[in-house]
Parts: structure tokens; C-alpha cells; sequence
């Protein structure tokens, strides 16, 4: 017979034997809550529950013990709770039999151990003086009972049995025993005068404990529902069924007839015979409705077997057809391996009839080498059969055809058993093709998988919600993020947010098919901050229905092609920026514009001056903030290459660049003047810098500082390159300028020569002119005589030949070729001889001229001649323009390895904005009245500077002016004189 389908009854029971556990366990500790609450309160409606006379009221032990036995049920049902679930549940349990045992071995040896008055003793002894706190002995005996059961809950002896079962059903008994009592209405139960029964042995359970026993005893029974009575029930068969619908009227009838009986005769209406024999009819009337009802179902089920078989009858026709039509091989074979159903599918795979194969070993289907195991994987199986996993699993085997060939297959197997013969059927399935398909596709994708990993470029699968499936190495070096980094982002994670609209809207084109492939630049974030410009090349993977499985993703790092082209575009740009002007000045404030931000945050230029000094410097930054620091430490610190560091001051020196791609803290600490300076420097924020020279023909121009701060930019080998490169052009451009400068300087130089020897020698020449008139004009007697034109032809001939001789003199110092020929010389005498040669041009003027020198003053390595030259023009200067009745003074005195010369006058002093143009060949002051053709300081500088001295002037309106030089001392290796120029 097979079996029916699972009933709703069945259904419906199982539902309740499932939440019976845990329900009973909470609804133990539940009511036993509120029964202690109720001691606690002192409330006499929590402490009954059930609102009747006589239903008796729970002790405060009693709700201890369901309290430890409900909560013990909760912690033990669990067969495979962990330890420390069981270990507490099994002492709760251990707890509740203590409990029971304590309370009984008070009944039994009438004790009082003191147990029954631990909680809420006042209020105990308050309501129930009779028997303060004790509950009743069957409470006690079913505690014990309880506990007993859950220590032994998951305990099964050899024989199978359970003993926590059978305990339990000693539990439900003695509850069922006391509710039927309540139910009945036994009269010592409902005596309104009493809130407890009377003593024992007779002492009933409290309606409610009765019924909380009796839950926790159906909780326990429904821990291990398949074993014992509930095991019966929840059988899915006929016995299941007739026990499930039996078992509501073997319970109810006989409870009902009794009480109807019971009722009877307390009314009187019948004695105890009559009682007993209406029991009996009623009683038996009542079954055999049940056993009518219960026929009637059975024939109802015989019914529906009846159709199932036809069914069945029908489906096994139907099952023939498939089998034997079906592309597989089905083959069934018997407990001796001999094959017992053969069917097409099977002729056609193995190229056997079944005529040839029917009644032959199943070993002639399979290669020698494979027979041994294959028999006995079936023997095994035939024996114990496969799990619930193993019913759907493929068996990879070997199958031989007719022909010898050996082919791979997969293979399932099924069991069938009719009236106690096992039959197996083999479902074979020729996976040769699948098998040649499978390499050419694992072939194929390793081909893929190598061109994947081992692409020079990066690649990645991407997901259509963005994130990276898979990624190759070149990808990972790229962006430098780990495979497992990357593939837990996604492409807009590491996407320039400018950068990503455009790349959004080219994958949705191809998601919606409007392209096949599309191709675009764009910026990807690198790990550590930096921008890194990829070209990107992507495409679609589709299903075979077109629907769009992932993007296939090309990436090409073209950062360093983009740098070149932005150098390549910088340096065209640079070209005819620089060549706009021929201005020194306005070339430097193009180097800088061109600098930042193209190159750096902010930048400062040196220009060096021909006597190695900062004539020029420019400066520019990004933000304002920086460019109003950067101005104020230029304003507070003037740049002077022996004052910036020995990194710039090295490059100025050595002409090699210098590449900082870190600036630590020491550098600027080295590079600060004071820590006012070191604050400025440090709001600068320098994070990486290049320095590179103005080097232009051999000659170092100035240097240019380039830093990267707030951008975050780290400079490398390429932008040092491209900075040079810039410098190179740079240099060129102001040494262009400065040659222009020159070649304008020399025009106007060469201007003024001609105006001074078209003006300035003019004068001579008339004096030469008149006088020569005068002696022809005079006879010759007064001639002998009147020597006054030749005295003034003489002074023409000596003034043209000092202007003649000055002209030279800046011919040379403009040529580099100004020479002294230099030898050690007494510096008093010197001084002395100066003063001399002034001394009555100054008493003409009234004016005071004083010379001091110590007399043993160190002798000067010097040009005597150019000496006297020097202190002479500086004091023909002088008496120039110091009134009638001032004060000249001529010093010398030593200072260190260099005689320091000075002359003082009492003038009108020179103007502040005229002192930087002093020394500069034909200048003059804008005085109204023309004093000389302004030679003479320009003179004396270079004759100065010709000597390895220095010339400085202190002046101010109205104070006078004093010009000091110096000359170095003579030294005892320096007694033969040399030429220096």
C-alpha cells in the first residue's frame, strides 16, 4: 500500500508539537511571575488566578519550582544547546527535584526545615496561617517528577526509551488526577470558608499549578515528538490517522459520560447501578459512532488509494514511453547486477540491442579498470543508500561501448524495493561532446585569463552597478591600490568627480546598445592623492538574449605622454612670451607667471648684478594669501645668495640644480634668519622644490626657486628637466636683454664722447685759438715779456689732455681693460702729496682742508699714480661743491687687511634718489649749472674696483658728503709689483 499524502491533522499537530515546548516553558514562568508578584504586593486575586472558591492558591515555592523547571525546559530542549546552556538547565532541574524532595521529606518525617517560609514570610503567615508556605505533597511529588525529567530529557536506554517520557507521564497523570477533581467538582474543593484544602494525604494541587504540570509534562513529550505515544500520532499512515482521530473521544467520552453520570446521581435521579450502567451504554454508544465515523473515513481513503493506483497505473505507461525514448541511457539491474531494463537510449550510446544486453553483468558496460570499484560503490549503495544530498548528485564514469571505445559519462543512480527485492536504475548520460566543448571553453578562458593578467595595460571586469569584479596587476600598479582594495570599489570610487559625467553617460549609451565600444580620456585618483590620466577603452559583455552582463574595461596610463605634451605646449608657449620683451624686469615677471601655477604654488627669482650682488628679484603665488606672505618676507628679508641657505647659494655657486621632492623641517630651520623668518617660511607651507640656475653662455644670471605646497604636488626628474628647460630659455632672454642694455648703453656712451669732445674740447681749443691770436698780434719784444697766453695755452693743452685722458680711461673700464700696475706704497706720503696738490685750490675758496693718516700706517699694494688720481678726482669733487669757508677732511686709517680712505666735505649733499647713479659714466645731478663732463666718479670706481677695493658714499641733503674706498694693505709675498686688470 503506499502512503497517503500528509493529512491536515497531521499538519495542524505537528504545528502545535513544535511551539508546545516553548510555550509551555513560558507560560510556567509567566504565571509563577505573578503569583510571586502577588506575595510580594500581598494581592490575593494574583495569588488564586483562577477567581473560584476552592481553586486552591499557588505557594510561593511552588512558583519557585515552575519558575527553575520552566526555565530549565527552555535552556535543555535544544539537543544541541552548547555547554553552557546545559549545564545551567541541568542545575535549574537539579534545583527543582531538591526542592520537591525537601517539601515531600516534610510530609513524610513531619519536619519543618525551615524552607517554606524563605520568601515572603509575613505575608505567607498572614494568609494562610493553617499551613504557611508548604505546597501541597503531590506539588512536591510532581517537582521531583519534573526535575527528574528534564535531567534525563535527551537520555534514550539501549532499548530505546526514553525515561524522561515515562516520568512525564507520571506528571501528567497525578495533574490529570487533580483537574478531573475540579472538573467534577469534588466537595472538599469548594468549601467558601477555606482558601486551603484539608491536610494530607488528600491535599489537593491548586487548579492552576494542576494545569501548569500538566503543560510542562506535554512540553517534555513534545522534545522527542516521534518516539512513544506522540510518535503514534504523528504517523503518516493509517494507523497515525485512526490513533489522531481516536484520540479526541477516547479522551472527552469517557470524561464526559462520567461527569454526566456523576451529576446524575447527585441530583438524585438514579442510583449507583443505574449510574454505573448508563456509563457503560453511553459509553459504548459513543465509541461506536466513533468506530462508524472512523470506517466511513477509511473507505474514503481506500477510495482515493484506489484512484491513486490507476493513477499510478498511468503514469508507469507514461514513464515506459519516456523511458523508452529518452536520449539517456536508462538501465535498471538487479541485486545480482544483471541488466534487467535496457532502453534506446542506451542501444544507441553503447551500441548493444537489448536483446544483446538484458540478462548480461552490468560489467559489460564498463572499462576493467573501473569494474571493481563501480560494483562495489553499487553494492554499497544498494546496502545503505544515499542521503537526501546524494539523491541529485552526477557521478562522473567511464562507460565502454560495443565497439571497446571508452567514453567519460555522468551517471545517477535510484533505488526501488518491491516486496523486499532492491532494484537499481542507472540514468547514463554521454558527456563526450559536453567534454570536448567544456576544453575548448577552459582553453579559451585560460587564453583569455593570461591575456587578462598578464596585459601590459590595465583591465578590469567591471559590474553594471559600477563595482570591479576582476582586475589585472598593470590596473593595481597604476592606480596603486591591491587587488583586494580595488575589487571592493567602485570606477566612480578612483574617478576624478570632473571626469565622471562624461564616462557615466558613455556607459549608459552602452548599456542601452546605442554603441559598441567607446574610447576616452580621463583622470583617475591614485591611492596616495595624485591624478594619474588614463585612456579608457570600454565595451560590453552580453547573455545571449543581449541582456548586458558586466563592461570589459581597457586602461591605458598616459600620464607621463600628457606631461610631455603639456612641457611640449608650456615651452611653445614660453618662447614668445619671453621673447615679447627686451626688459630684464619684465622678463623675470614673465618667468614667474609662466611658473605658477603650471609649475609651482610660488615661485622666487634672483637676478645677480655684476658684482655678484641680488639686483632683481620676482615673485608670484598661487593663492593671495600666499602672494601677501610671500611679499612681506621679501620686504622683512632682502635675498642675498649668503644669506638663503647653502642649497640656493650652492646652485649659485656651482651652477647645478637642485631637486627637493621632500623639504623636511630642517631645511627651512637652515634657511631662516630668525624664528620670525622660520614662521614665515613655515605659513609658506613648502612640501617639494626645485631650484634651478639662469645659466646663459657660461654665466650665472641669477636662480630661479620653484615650491610646491597647498597642490600637493611632489616634484621628479621631469619636472627638474622641464624647469631647466625653462630657466634655459629664461637665461637667454634676459642675457639678450642685457646685452641690449649694453649695446643701448654703449650708443649713448659713444653719444656722449662725441658730445663731450664736439663741446667740452672746444673750450681749449678757443683758449689755444685766442691766445695763439694774441702772440701773433703782439711784437715780438712783448712777447719775450708777456708769458700770460702761453700760461693759458698751456692750462687748454693740460685741460684737453685730462679730458682726452678720462675719455681713455672709461674707453677702458668699459672695454675691461682698465690696468694699474700696482706695487707696495707708503700710504702717509701718498696722503700727504693728495692734500698738496689741492691745498692752494682750497685756499683760494677759503676753504679748510686737513689730512690725517697715522704715520705708521701699513703701505698699500697700489697704483701710485692711479691713487693720487683717485684722491684727486674725489677731491677736485669736493671743492666742486663745498661753499665758501667749508671744511674738507682726507683719512685713511687701516680696517683689517685693506687701508679704508675717506673724503668728507661740508656741501649741500646729494639727493637720496641720485646716489645709485654716482658712478655711472656721464651722469650728472640735475643742478641747473653744468659742473664737468661727469667722468670723474665713474673713473674712480673702476680704478677702485681695478684695485680689489670697494667704493661706498654716506650722504645727506644739507650735511655734506663723505666717499670712502678702500685699497688692501701691502703684504711681505707682494714686494715685487704685479699688473692686475
Amino acid at each position: 500500500m503506499t502512503t497517503p499524502p500528509q493529512s491536515d491533522s497531521l499538519r495542524r499537530l505537528e504545528q502545535v508539537l513544535a511551539r508546545l515546548v516553548l510555550a509551555a516553558s513560558g507560560l510556567a514562568v509567566l504565571v509563577a511571575s505573578l503569583d510571586l508578584l502577588g506575595w510580594a504586593l500581598g494581592s490575593r486575586s494574583l495569588i488564586r488566578v483562577v477567581p473560584l472558591p476552592g481553586a486552591g492558591i499557588m505557594m510561593p515555592n511552588t512558583a519557585m519550582g515552575f519558575v527553575l523547571s520552566g526555565t530549565a525546559l527552555w535552556l535543555l530542549h535544544d539537543e544541541a544547546a552548547d555547554r553552557w546552556r546545559r549545564r545551567t538547565g541541568q542545575a535549574l532541574a537539579l534545583v527543582t527535584v531538591l526542592l520537591g524532595g525537601l517539601i515531600l521529606s516534610e510530609y513524610l518525617f513531619g519536619a519543618d526545615l525551615g524552607i517554606d517560609l524563605l520568601l515572603f514570610s509575613e505575608t505567607v503567615q498572614r494568609m494562610v496561617p493553617e499551613l504557611p508556605g508548604r505546597p501541597s505533597p503531590m506539588s512536591a511529588l510532581s517537582f521531583c517528577l519534573t526535575g527528574l525529567a528534564l535531567l534525563l530529557l535527551h537520555v534514550r536506554t539501549r532499548r530505546g526509551w526514553h525515561p524522561a517520557r515515562l516520568l512525564a507521564l507520571a506528571v501528567m497523570l497525578l495533574s490529570s488526577q487533580a483537574l478531573m477533581g475540579y472538573v467534577y467538582l469534588e466537595e472538599s474543593l469548594f468549601n467558601p470558608e477555606r482558601l486551603i484544602s484539608t491536610l494530607p494525604p488528600h491535599t489537593p494541587i491548586a487548579v492552576h499549578s494542576a494545569l501548569l504540570f500538566l503543560l510542562l509534562s506535554l512540553g517534555i513529550l513534545a522534545v522527542h515528538p516521534e518516539r512513544g505515544l506522540t510518535g503514534v500520532l504523528l504517523r503518516n499512515d493509517v494507523g497515525g490517522l485512526m490513533a489522531r482521530r481516536l484520540l479526541p473521544a477516547a479522551i472527552l467520552t469517557p470524561l464526559v459520560v462520567g461527569g454526566v453520570r456523576l451529576l446524575g446521581q447527585r441530583l438524585g435521579l438514579y442510583g449507583t447501578t443505574f449510574g454505573v450502567s448508563v456509563f457503560v451504554l453511553i459509553t459504548m454508544a459513543a465509541f461506536l459512532l466513533v468506530i462508524a465515523r472512523n470506517a466511513n473515513a477509511l473507505s474514503r481513503l481506500a477510495a482515493q488509494q484506489r484512484s491513486m493506483e490507476q493513477s499510478l497505473r498511468l503514469s508507469e505507461a507514461r514513464f515506459a514511453g519516456i523511458v523508452s525514448n529518452a536520449a539517456d541511457a536508462i538501465i535498471s539491474i538487479d541485486p545480482e547486477q544483471r541488466i534487467t531494463l535496457f532502453n534506446v537510449g542506451a542501444e544507441r550510446i553503447f551500441g548493444y540491442s537489448a536483446s544483446e544486453a538484458l540478462g548480461r553483468p552490468l560489467d559489460l558496460l564498463l572499462p576493467e579498470r573501473f569494474q571493481a570499484r563501480h560494483n562495489q560503490y553499487v553494492r554499497d549503495f544498494a546496502a545503505h543508500g544515499w542521503t537526501v544530498r546524494q539523491m541529485g548528485e552526477r557521478l562522473p564514469i567511464l562507460g565502454r561501448r560495443k565497439s571497446g571505445e571508452e567514453f567519460p559519462a555522468e551517471a545517477t543512480i535510484s533505488k526501488l524495493e518491491v516486496e523486499g527485492t532492491r532494484f537499481l536504475t542507472v540514468t547514463l548520460r554521454d558527456i563526450t561532446a559536453r567534454r570536448h566543448a567544456e576544453e575548448g571553453l577552459r582553453i579559451s578562458e585560460e587564453r583569455f585569463r593570461t591575456a587578462f593578467e598578464d596585459a601590459p595595460i590595465g583591465m578590469a571586469l567591471v559590474g553594471l552597478d559600477g563595482l570591479f569584479l576582476n582586475v589585472n596587476g598593470s590596473l593595481c600598479g597604476i592606480v596603486g591600490y591591491s587587488q583586494k582594495e580595488l575589487l571592493t570599489k567602485t570606477f566612480q570610487d578612483i574617478t576624478w568627480p570632473e571626469d565622471l559625467e562624461l564616462d557615466l553617460a558613455n556607459a549608459r549609451r552602452l548599456r542601452q546598445g546605442e554603441i559598441s565600444s567607446y574610447q576616452l580620456e580621463k583622470r583617475y585618483i591614485h591611492k596616495d592623492g595624485h591624478l594619474v590620466t588614463i585612456l579608457l577603452t570600454g565595451s560590453m559583455v552580453s547573455d545571449s538574449r543581449g541582456e548586458p552582463l558586466y563592461f570589459i574595461a581597457q586602461i591605458q596610463d598616459i600620464s607621463e605622454r600628457k606631461q610631455l605634451e603639456r612641457a611640449w605646449r608650456f615651452l611653445a608657449e614660453a618662447g614668445p612670451r619671453l621673447a615679447a620683451s627686451l626688459e630684464p624686469q619684465t622678463t623675470l615677471a614673465t618667468v614667474a607667471g609662466l611658473s605658477v601655477p603650471a609649475l609651482a604654488d610660488w615661485c622666487v627669482i634672483d637676478l645677480l648684478g655684476d658684482d655678484g650682488r641680488v639686483r632683481w628679484v620676482e615673485s608670484m603665488a598661487a593663492s593671495p594669501e600666499k602672494s601677501r606672505v610671500l611679499r612681506e618676507m621679501l620686504t622683512d628679508y632682502p635675498h642675498d645668495p649668503s644669506r638663503q641657505g647653502y642649497i640656493v647659494a650652492r646652485v649659485l655657486r656651482t651652477g647645478q640644480p637642485a631637486l627637493l621632492p621632500e623639504i623636511p623641517e630642517a631645511v627651512l630651520e637652515a634657511t631662516a634668519e630668525d624664528a620670525r623668518h622660520l614662521e614665515l617660511l613655515q605659513r609658506l607651507e613648502p612640501r617639494s622644490g626645485i631650484v634651478v640656475p639662469l645659466l646663459a653662455r657660461e654665466r650665472i644670471l641669477g636662480a630661479v626657486i620653484l615650491t610646491a605646497s597647498e597642490s600637493g604636488r611632489r616634484y621628479g626628474p621631469r619636472d627638474l628637466a622641464l624647469a631647466e628647460e625653462l630657466a634655459r630659455r629664461a637665461a637667454l632672454a634676459i642675457d639678450n636683454a642685457r646685452l641690449h642694455e649694453q649695446s643701448e648703453q654703449a650708443t649713448r656712451t659713444r653719444d656722449e664722447v662725441l658730445r663731450i669732445v664736439a663741446h667740452d674740447l672746444r673750450t681749449p681749443l678757443n683758449v689755444i685759438s685766442l691766445s695763439t691770436g694774441v702772440l701773433l698780434k703782439c711784437p715780438p719784444e712783448k712777447r719775450a715779456t708777456d708769458t700770460k697766453p702761453l700760461e693759458s695755452i698751456r692750462k687748454a693743452v693740460d685741460r684737453a689732455n685730462r679730458l682726452i685722458q678720462d675719455l681713455l680711461d672709461v674707453a677702458r673700464m668699459e672695454a675691461g681693460r682698465l690696468s694699474v700696475d700696482r706695487g707696495p706704497e707708503r700710504t702717509a706720503p701718498l696722503v700727504k702729496e693728495a692734500a698738496e696738490l689741492h691745498r692752494s685750490l682750497a685756499e683760494e675758496k677759503s676753504i679748510q682742508l686737513t689730512a690725517t693718516v697715522p704715520e705708521d700706517a701699513p703701505a698699500v699694494f697700489a697704483d701710485r699714480d692711479r691713487v693720487l688720481q683717485i684722491l684727486s678726482n674725489l677731491l677736485g669733487n669736493a671743492l666742486k661743491f663745498t661753499p665758501v669757508g667749508g671744511r674738507i677732511s682726507l683719512r685713511a686709517e687701516p680696517a683689517g687687511s685693506m687701508m679704508r680712505f675717506s673724503v668728507s666735505d661740508t656741501g649741500s649733499g646729494i639727493d637720496r634718489e641720485d646716489l645709485p647713479h654716482l658712478f655711472e659714466p656721464f651722469w650728472q645731478a640735475s643742478t641747473g649749472k653744468k659742473l664737468g663732463a661727469g667722468l670723474g666718479l665713474a673713473i674712480v670706481k673702476g680704478l677702485v674696483d681695478a684695485h680689489g677695493g670697494h667704493i661706498w658714499v654716506e650722504s645727506s641733503p644739507g650735511r655734506g658728503s663723505t666717499f670712502f674706498f678702500t685699497i688692501p694693505t701691502a703684504s711681505p709675498a707682494e714686494e715685487h709689483p704685479t699688473h692686475h686688470a
